[in-house]
């Protein structure tokens, strides 16, 4: 966390730090209490926008299931936070490796997470998450 985030940022980039430790931990139960019901996902892997807690819960626990999107490691580097009233908006890199155990692949993302205070909770509405270029 940046020494610099105001006490709004720090709250929010706790959130976040929380959200993906669960992910990192390919913890699906405590990952969705940090999502809201209206979430929308864009993800490089899915050519579709996934809408609703529901429909993402069950691609997120099939791919968990299935163990291509496993997490083996997960870091999130150079994150900006900015807190807008009761939205919030946190960009982010990310390298990891997913996939299933002794065949698990590194990732390079960025990632972008949309945030709305709701009844004094940060919740996440909004994920997208595209890869980076390599060359």
């Amino acid at each position: 966390m940046s020494a610099a985030f105001t006490s709004a940022q720090a709250e929010v980039w706790q959130v976040i730090e929380a959200f993906n430790k669960a992910f990192a931990a390919n913890d699906s139960a405590t990952y969705f209490t940090y999502i809201d019901e209206a979430i929308s996902v864009i993800t490089p892997s899915n050519p579709y926008r996934i809408e609703g807690l529901a429909d993402d819960r069950e691609e997120f626990e099939f791919g968990l299931r299935e163990g291509y999107s496993r997490v083996g490691y997960f870091q999130e580097l150079q994150p900006e936070v900015r807190v807008y009233g009761d939205t919030a908006v946190v960009t982010y890199y990310s390298r990891g490796s997913y996939g299933p155990e002794g065949r698990a692949r590194p990732a390079y993302l960025k990632e972008t997470d949309v945030l709305m205070r709701k009844a004094g909770q940060w919740k996440i509405v909004h994920i997208h998450v595209s890869a980076t270029v390599q060359g």
